[in-house]
């Protein structure tokens, strides 16, 4: 099949995305492809700016076997146990109180088992990278959790200058957030299929964002097929499947099936633009199933 190609219109947008942003948050529903998204806009980011990071908030990191060693990427896992030190010096700015704290059991396992600190922890722990790679233009790309999850981690600096006004906590909060929600250095990037399930979750991403002030200004329709023939020959299938019963009119009507197919996933991504004010980048169907291939196949289709 001939696949999809992104369309032109927003070629201005993806370069803004790759040459201006310090940190790019990428989510979407679970099987979207999300990984594979991240993957190649670290690649791409990298030709045009020599370099950039590719983080994982995963507790399965697989994002290296996904980018080619040459791509000038390098791959990091932000795993919350591991920033606890390093995040808690930066907190209290007394490196032996942190190990004091880090050494004491209870504190552990409340740090361990409060989702607000924890997030905290991978906020600032990512503010840190971000402040760093910044200086030599590197940028960041975040492969986030799914929808739900990486809204509620984005949500919570709110969440805790609402609950803390002053301390060393309320001082990390107002630095994510202000790092978070400012559109110049920072861009929330949705992912989808053209199906009806990711679509409804993508609008409501959208929207939710919106209201946490981390706005998602550009969708990815990933997996968009392309029509197998023009309009002429359509009719024609039709004129066939009605006149033979065989196998020509068993070959038509699948035509027909594939031809239909294309049709829903078009009336899926007109929705999406109907519902919410964002730019969409449609991604080809890939035509292969390894991880590196289909990364690779992305960043020719995107570099078009």
């Amino acid at each position: 099949m001939e696949y999809a190609r992104p369309l032109a219109t927003n070629s201005h947008r993806l370069r803004a995305l790759l040459d201006e942003r310090d940190l790019i948050l990428v989510t979407g529903k679970g099987g979207t492809g999300k990984s594979t998204l991240v993957a190649a806009l670290a690649q791409l980011a990298a030709k045009r700016r020599g370099r950039a990071l590719a983080v994982e908030v995963s507790a399965h990191p697989h994002l290296s076997e996904m980018i080619a060693p040459a791509a000038q990427v390098k791959v990091l896992n932000l795993d919350a146990e591991e920033a606890i030190g390093p995040a808690l010096g930066r907190l209290l700015n007394l490196p032996g109180i942190a190990t004091a704290v880090l050494n004491n059991r209870i504190m552990r396992m409340f740090i361990r088992t409060s989702p607000s600190v924890r997030e905290m922890i991978v906020l600032d722990e990512l503010g840190h990278l971000v402040a760093g790679c910044a200086k030599e233009r590197c940028p960041v790309i975040v492969d986030m959790a799914a929808t739900g999850h990486a809204m509620s981690l984005l949500d919570t600096p709110r969440a805790v200058r609402d609950m803390l006004r002053v301390g060393p906590l309320a001082q990390v909060a107002r630095r994510a957030e202000a790092l978070l929600t400012d559109i110049r250095r920072t861009e929330l990037v949705a992912v989808a299929l053209p199906e009806e399930l990711p679509i409804n979750e993508t609008i409501d991403l959208v929207r939710r964002s919106a209201a946490v002030g981390v706005p998602c200004r550009t969708v990815f329709v990933n997996q968009v097929p392309a029509q197998p023939v023009d309009a002429a020959d359509r009719k024609m299938l039709d004129i066939i499947h009605r006149d033979n019963e065989g196998a020509l009119g068993r070959l038509a009507s699948a035509a027909l099936n594939e031809c239909e197919a294309v049709d829903l996933a078009r009336a899926q991504i007109d929705r999406l633009r109907a519902a919410v004010d964002v730019q969409v980048i449609e991604v080809p169907r890939y035509a292969v199933s390894d991880p590196r291939q289909c990364v690779t196949q992305l960043v020719e289709a995107l570099s078009q």
